[in-house]
């Protein structure tokens, strides 16, 4: 099981000045704090290490070269890691979350129930999730990715998951976490779903399971 491709992009800067309705912030190649208000906003943080936070509105934010930390906050938001390794939270809405390259956090938003997309790129992922997330879709990509379950316990997460696409795969159970084998012990990547509440979450290209 696979994510389906998403078409949307970055809007070129080059088209910036037809977007209307919004602001659009440009960051420096510092350390940045950008605030924005609410409306449907365009941030480019620019390099550096920067904290961009988003109002209600449809935003779309580009933290990158730079380890960020990125709340899009209410609003059906476009968020891009960038280089480096990032935090993402999308907060309440239906949200596309970008790790791209680097060792990223994405969060789709707690307890929002809205339908997510994110999308880990390059480097070691960290996905969190929780019942009344919503009907969320992770897709790991290269990497050790990890899939960090909030709120429930190891006996109902092995009730609600069910690993799909290959029937060689074995479970493993340690403290807090889950994987999975091949026929010849070997890690494996897998794909799944958890079913809980009447929410599904399904994900793809993770390596590993844990209780948040």
């Amino acid at each position: 099981m696979g994510i389906p491709t998403m078409s949307t992009k970055p809007i070129s800067s080059e088209k910036l000045e037809k977007v209307v309705g919004g602001a659009f912030v440009q960051g420096t190649a510092g350390a940045d704090n950008i605030v924005t208000g609410n409306e449907n906003d365009v941030v480019l943080a620019g390099a550096g290490n920067d904290h961009v936070a988003t109002g209600v509105g449809h935003d779309q934010v580009q933290g990158q070269d730079g380890n960020d930390v990125i709340d899009t906050g209410a609003g059906n938001d476009l968020a891009f890691g960038g280089a480096g390794h990032d935090y993402i939270n999308g907060g309440q809405g239906s949200d596309q979350l970008y790790g791209e390259d680097g060792n990223d956090i994405l969060d789709g938003g707690a307890g929002d129930g809205a339908a997510d997309l994110a999308f880990g790129g390059a480097g070691d992922d960290t996905f969190i999730w929780a019942p009344g997330d919503g009907n969320d879709q992770f897709e790991g990509g290269p990497g050790n990715d990890t899939l960090r379950v909030v709120g429930m316990s190891m006996h109902d997460l092995q009730s609600a998951l069910n690993q799909e696409g290959r029937s060689d795969l074995t479970i493993r159970v340690q403290g807090n976490g889950i994987t999975f084998v091949d026929a010849h012990g070997q890690p494996a990547t897998f794909n799944g779903s958890i079913n809980v509440g009447g929410e599904t979450m399904r994900f793809s290209n993770i390596e590993k399971i844990t209780l948040g």
